[in-house]
């Protein structure tokens, strides 16, 4: 059954520190092709004339808060690139999901960028899209969720909480979960369709007993989801002031998430993503059109993704791309009057047939072979043939049931698909077994 997992502690320990951040295709490390705005602009016009739906995402800049000056000058750089990238979509080209990273703006400032989105494209009608708004902890209290609420916004998703000082980040701040409560029973009581919350493990100010009791008090108030991470997929090690736990009590804090939010009903999609049985990526993957592509798990595959701001990705068409990654960089841009586009991947190395596999693996947890090979022409046993033996070695340890044609992730270890994702990476079965291994115990 889809959305069961159960926890296997042997192969935890073995595989389950491959990293689920890059459990996917392509990835930025892909992006080694040179992506020219007049790229773009191509893939918009066949866009356009295909007539596809719209995805956005708007990001704001990640790390310590900008000077005021800069914040303003960065927020009319978005505005902008909003201004040049509509002027290539057409107008029966409706935005069926939008996601805005909110940051530290403001009410008025956050007023003013939805303003400039919905006067340059066409939104669809809130029932039918999915719109939602990135908060911060640090940064989030009634008024913003009111305001977002009004602005259309029908999903909220409360972002990994900021760790500098300057925010409140004490051990004690961090150990609270009233500031959680607070913000899940705004989006509650205004009716949000849904309310994703990060939850991290593995921080030094964390013991498996105060994750445990804190895990709970966030389930009686029952997000719809809630997505564990890794804190040191998080930051670089070393790089907190806040440190990280030791590898034992990490291990336990993940077995505690996995084993209480099952307990209490939620649902596994896959790469960390736990969800009640009513919210619709659930029902998505039980229907089979749940879909994970730059924006992560969606029910809008069939959208083309616009990406706008700092690092930004695009999918367009078959056209990957992403906005130069410096705050300099993308500023030089937009004040040319340029696309910020620099990498990506072209449509011609683009390799279809391992998108697909990888987007059915952590979807659906298995593959057809034959399906697959109908769709790309491909014969899967063929194309992958020396990375048998690293999956023949993850079906003798129980992480697959593999056949000649297809495998199927058990309920077990459906915690480990990143592990499987890999072995269609590096073809050594030896190497995945013993880099999974290195990850808890070193």
């Amino acid at each position: 059954m889809l959305g069961s997992v159960n926890w296997d502690d042997g192969l935890v320990q073995r595989y389950g520190q491959i990293g689920q951040l890059q459990c996917g295709y392509p990835a930025v490390f892909d992006f080694t092709d040179r992506i020219a705005p007049l790229d773009l602009l191509r893939a918009l016009r066949e866009s356009r004339r295909a007539g596809r739906p719209l995805s956005l995402s708007v990001r704001q800049p990640v790390g310590p808060a900008l000077p005021a000056d800069d914040a303003a000058a960065y927020q009319l750089s978005l505005q902008h690139e909003i201004e040049q990238l509509a002027c290539h979509v057409g107008p029966s080209q409706q935005v069926e999901q939008l996601h805005l990273s909110v940051g530290t703006l403001g009410i008025a400032a956050l007023r003013r960028l939805v303003g400039v989105l919905k006067s340059r494209f066409q939104l669809a009608e809130s029932g039918a899209a999915s719109f939602t708004a990135e908060i911060e902890l640090a940064h989030a209290d009634w008024p913003l969720i009111g305001a977002l609420h009004e602005l259309g916004f029908n999903q909220l998703s409360v972002s990994v909480p900021d760790l500098r000082a300057d925010d409140g980040g004490t051990v004690a701040y961090f150990r609270s979960s009233a500031r959680i409560r607070a913000v899940i029973e705004a989006a509650h009581a205004l009716h949000y369709r849904s309310v994703n919350l990060d939850l991290g493990y593995g921080r030094s100010w964390q013991t498996p007993a105060s994750f445990a009791r804190k895990l709970a008090s966030i389930i009686e108030l029952a997000p719809d989801q809630v997505t564990m991470f890794d804190y040191r997929d998080a930051a670089p090690v070393g790089g907190s002031r806040l440190g990280l736990a030791s590898i034992a009590d990490t291990l336990a804090m993940y077995r505690h998430g996995v084993e209480q939010l099952s307990a209490a009903g939620y649902r596994y999609i896959g790469l960390g993503k736990f969800v009640l049985p009513h919210d619709d990526l659930a029902m998505g993957q039980e229907i089979g059109v749940l879909h994970h592509d730059v924006a992560g798990y969606t029910l809008h595959g069939d959208c083309d993704h616009l990406g706008i701001g700092i690092g930004a990705i695009s999918r367009i068409g078959e056209l990957y791309c992403q906005n130069a990654d410096t705050l300099p960089a993308y500023q030089r841009a937009i004040e040319q009057g340029q696309l910020p586009s620099t990498s990506g991947l072209h449509p011609l190395h683009l390799d279809r047939l391992h998108r697909a596999l990888f987007e059915r693996l952590v979807c659906t947890f298995e593959l057809d072979f034959a399906a697959l090979a109908a769709q790309h022409g491909v014969d899967v046993r063929q194309r992958y043939a020396r990375h048998w033996p690293a999956l023949r070695r993850l079906h003798a340890d129980g992480v697959i049931e593999l056949n000649d044609y297809g495998l199927r992730i058990p309920s077990h270890a459906r915690l480990l698909v990143a592990a499987v994702c890999a072995a269609f990476e590096q073809f050594d079965a030896e190497a995945i077994g013993s880099s999974a291994g290195r990850g808890w115990h070193s």
